[in-house]
């Protein structure tokens, strides 16, 4: 190679620093940066649940250190900072960087919605998470008329209904329950259950865990 190979951190023996530039402008610029951290730290510890004490320890450095470098004071070493990001598991960027909660938002006029023919019933998916498991949430609405009979789900799906508005009558061919607002039912999905309205404007909260 013509040039020596790029690094991402260059790590010197004497103390080294972080910040926004490869070296700040002015005292500010630092303090914003070392502030920056800090918050980061505080944040991403308590989300793992542990003490000042416990992250020196996995991450050997000073209890003292971290506590300076929470408060936004002193000036945090990289070797220092990816020490730490290896003893909280994150990326070192996640202690460096912004921090932008995300939020995802779904109106009230969004999401995929199921109509059944044969009775008033009507489901709006809300959230479908995956993993190990799968959990999907819809809110329900129905209207008093015909009872609706939903077809078993895979095996091992549990479902849980939560009245918010309403009667409902649901569970197990041969076993439903009468619920009223604040009230849950859960049961196993993998067998046919049934949905009946017994007021107008009945609404509910669905919950199908996948296992």
């Amino acid at each position: 190679m013509d040039g020596p190979a790029s690094m991402l951190f260059v790590m010197l023996d004497d103390t080294s620093s972080v910040s926004n530039e490869a070296t700040p402008r002015d005292v500010d610029d630092a303090t914003v940066v070392v502030g920056l951290v800090g918050g980061n730290l505080r944040r991403l510890r308590e989300r793992a649940g542990l003490s000042l004490r416990e992250l020196a320890t996995r991450a050997e450095v000073s209890t003292s250190t971290l506590s300076n470098l929470e408060s936004g004071v002193g000036n945090p070493g990289i070797e220092t900072l990816v020490n730490i990001s290896r003893a909280l598991n994150v990326p070192f960027s996640e202690l460096v960087l912004p921090h932008a909660p995300e939020v995802r938002v779904q109106r009230a006029a969004e999401g995929i919605v199921v109509e059944a023919a044969e009775a008033r019933f009507r489901s709006r998916l809300l959230l479908a998470e995956g993993g190990r498991s799968i959990t999907e949430v819809y809110e329900a609405t129905m209207e008093p008329g015909e009872c609706y009979r939903a077809e078993p789900h895979l095996p091992g799906v549990l479902e849980s209904i939560i009245v918010i508005r309403g009667c409902l009558r649901v569970g197990p061919l041969g076993a439903a329950t009468e619920l009223d607002p604040g009230d849950r039912a859960s049961f196993a999905g993998d067998q046919a259950h049934t949905y009946e309205a017994l007021e107008p404007g009945s609404r509910a909260i669905l919950v199908l865990s996948y296992r």
